[in-house]
């Protein structure tokens, strides 16, 4: 067994650009976590949860729906479905172990459903990246009219029914400002000259509520496959389709449903809804990540404690120098995409939205 001593642990704090203030919303009370409530009733709603995976996740995903669980109302049937191409069968078998009454956790293998839309839609091979899954959700499952997809490097401290509870009203998906965006001046000029949206409102796609009714009536599938079929937005993909394709129909949620540790503020637990864990900012890479603490107080519940200590426990001190490299990649090809004159705003301007 390796062992890592303190002063060789990598640290994550302090290394990204200067942030872009978002003033954070006063909060909702609906939000207040309800540890403890436990009222039973017949006819209880449904909320149906969506995430999408591999093997590489899955021992994450425990994790979010410890917190699920630990936090949420008891007023509500939980429906968790995991979209997946091929998962391990221990892996799945822990994580099926988290279904209870009011509770249930199904794998749904989407390879098959989605090779048809697309081959229907004439798209290529995207069907295949777990990214693009929560896009096809509405038309995989006729039975909901709404959804929440998630993430599955999120923390829930709040309670989920809250989120759930938002009137969409005519919008098409509710998501929170995007911190990995604003972060960043080089995402920012990204988003407006690329993608021809106001950066402020970008929305992360990792926590959304979705307008799945309101996407099979507006034949939402077909405009993602002419959009795909235009154009390849190669750096942040799903989120810029899901973002260009929404435009003026996007209800704009508070931070604290999608607060990642990118942002220098750091809020009060009793502030925050959902933790999401973006980018490079991993607390089972990192031991100073903001918020790392509420990961791993869900963590050591779950039957995958032992398989992510071990992750934890082999970082090496290089970690931080390669992160930095990959997100130095990630600058220079946002600037390339910037500088292309046949780039998707500056070829097509505004086609979608009001």
């Amino acid at each position: 067994m390796t062992i890592v001593n303190e002063i060789s642990r990598p640290k994550r704090r302090g290394w990204n650009e200067a942030d872009h203030l978002i003033d954070t919303p006063l909060k909702d009370e609906r939000g207040a976590s309800v540890k403890g409530r436990n009222k039973t009733g017949e006819n209880k709603g449904v909320i149906p949860l969506f995430f999408a995976t591999d093997d590489n996740y899955l021992p994450f995903l425990s994790v979010t729906l410890q917190s699920l669980l630990e936090n949420s109302s008891h007023d509500y049937d939980y429906r968790v479905y995991v979209l997946h191409s091929g998962v391990r069968a221990d892996f799945e078998e822990k994580i099926l172990r988290f279904s209870k009454p009011g509770f249930t956790v199904e794998f749904v293998d989407v390879t098959q459903p989605l090779k048809e839309i697309s081959e229907h839609l004439h798209m290529r091979d995207y069907y295949t990246c777990t990214t693009y899954f929560r896009v096809f959700i509405a038309q995989m499952f006729p039975q909901y009219d709404k959804a929440l997809y998630l993430d599955c490097d999120t923390v829930v401290l709040g309670d989920i029914s809250a989120l759930y509870d938002y009137d969409l009203g005519d919008h098409l998906i509710a998501g929170a400002p995007c911190e990995g965006v604003n972060s960043f001046e080089v995402y920012r000029d990204y988003v407006r000259i690329v993608d021809g949206l106001n950066p402020d409102y970008f929305f992360n796609a990792g926590v959304i509520l979705m307008n799945l009714k309101a996407f099979r009536k507006e034949n939402f599938y077909e405009q993602f496959a002419d959009l795909l079929q235009k154009y390849k937005f190669t750096l942040i993909q799903d989120e810029d389709y899901l973002n260009v394709l929404c435009q003026d129909r996007v209800l704009r949620l508070p931070r604290a449903w999608n607060k990642s540790p990118v942002g220098k503020d750091i809020l009060p637990r009793e502030d925050l809804r959902i933790v999401h864990y973006l980018m490079s900012w991993k607390p089972w890479r990192y031991d100073d990540v903001p918020y790392g603490e509420y990961f791993w107080e869900y963590a050591k519940q779950t039957d995958f404690y032992d398989y992510l200590k071990e992750i934890f426990d082999k970082s090496v001190k290089g970690l931080e120098e390669q992160d930095k490299r990959q997100e130095a990649n990630l600058q220079a090809m946002a600037r390339s995409e910037i500088e292309r004159e046949d780039g998707y705003f500056k070829r097509y301007g505004k086609v979608y939205g009001n």
